[in-house]
């Protein structure tokens, strides 16, 4: 712990400059896609440690959010640490430090935001996550089931895909939040990003077409089938929104806009098995369209955005070559910026494919 504590950089965010920001992001694996900033560096109070970085709020007792790299490195045997929960001396002196007794009694677990067995290679490693500092009062039940059930499918991720995952995540309070045993806030609501890169990649590799998870969860009780992380997922900007932070700042502007409009997981789960060809991908005033046929045939096209919101459908001929493919050149003229959802409707068969439109 004592190494732990001499590794770390403690910095008031209300002194940063965009330099010292560079810096940083430089300096930690933590920070690779930026640092996120709101409005109000009063209570924002920067720790970054080997396992992780956070901004920490004096006024809640909480953090505002937590940020971490995870590949399968990170994953070891050293056994779960078994003390108590340990309360983080390494904060201002004039800072309430919180104890493991806190919550007692409370009915609120002590909510691990870097998870415990995501820093298993050494011992100090995971004896980190149990700094009281990267813990936040979560319930039972979104605790061990549905906030787990995310932690579980980054775990896959690392370990079977061998992905590179940048995370952040975080609470979002009400106007007169609970506290536990007056000190520690209590958050309505938890949220959690997940930049899904391939093993060694870093922000310069971030496309349009690289992948990110987003989820809102209620702090609450969860009951059978309403546990899978599946069923909260969102849009990045959706949580910049209700958290007033803005994420991805190092992502290159245009493609950050891209990435944060998205919900990866509502256009996966519209794709099927048959096969299109859409061109190219981001489209800016047209998108190529090509799909299996020998005769033309007219076919119900539709655009759909990410929340499931038709905005354009239109009657069009698909029209037959000689290599046994249908061909559509669709106009996107007027369309917004953003990620939509392609939906081609011919006879009983049905064609799915997510697209980007550019400037």
């Amino acid at each position: 712990m004592k190494k732990n504590i001499l590794f770390a950089l403690f910095i008031f965010l209300s002194s940063f400059s965009k330099q010292n920001a560079q810096l940083i992001h430089t300096e930690s694996i933590h920070l690779e896609l930026g640092i996120p900033l709101d409005n109000n560096a009063s209570n924002d109070y920067l720790i970054i440690r080997p396992q992780y970085a956070l901004s920490y709020n004096s006024e809640l007792n909480v953090p505002n959010w937590v940020s971490w790299n995870l590949h399968r490195g990170w994953f070891g045997g050293v056994p779960r640490y078994s003390g108590n929960f340990i309360q983080d001396t390494s904060l201002p002196a004039e800072f309430y430090r919180v104890k493991h007794g806190d919550y007692t009694g409370s009915g609120y677990d002590r909510g691990h935001m870097v998870r415990s067995e995501e820093r298993t290679a050494t011992a100090e490693d995971n004896k980190s996550t149990f700094l009281l500092t990267n813990i936040m009062p979560q319930t039972p039940t979104l605790n061990q089931q549905t906030w787990l059930s995310l932690e579980f499918e980054c775990e896959r991720l690392c370990k079977d895909q061998n992905k590179e995952l940048f995370i952040v995540a975080g609470g979002i309070f009400g106007a007169n939040p609970k506290r536990l045993n007056t000190v520690v806030t209590v958050p309505d609501s938890y949220w959690k990003i997940v930049v899904i890169l391939d093993s060694g990649q870093r922000v310069s590799d971030i496309t349009p077409a690289t992948k990110v998870i987003a989820v809102l969860m209620k702090n609450e009780v969860y009951t059978s089938g309403t546990t899978d992380w599946k069923l909260y997922t969102t849009t990045v900007n959706a949580i910049e929104e209700k958290t007033g932070y803005d994420f991805l700042s190092d992502v290159p502007k245009d493609v950050q806009e891209m990435l944060e409009s998205r919900n990866y997981l509502s256009i996966e789960h519209e794709m099927l098995s048959n096969t299109i060809n859409i061109a190219p991908n981001p489209a800016q005033d047209q998108l190529g369209i090509m799909i299996p046929g020998n005769e033309s045939q007219s076919s119900q096209i539709s655009i759909v955005d990410i929340m499931g919101n038709t905005m354009s459908t239109s009657q069009v001929m698909l029209m037959a070559d000689a290599d046994g493919y249908m061909r559509h050149q669709l106009s996107l003229q007027g369309l917004s910026s953003g990620s939509y959802v392609l939906i081609i409707q011919k006879g009983a068969e049905r064609y799915v494919a997510p697209f980007v439109k550019s400037e």
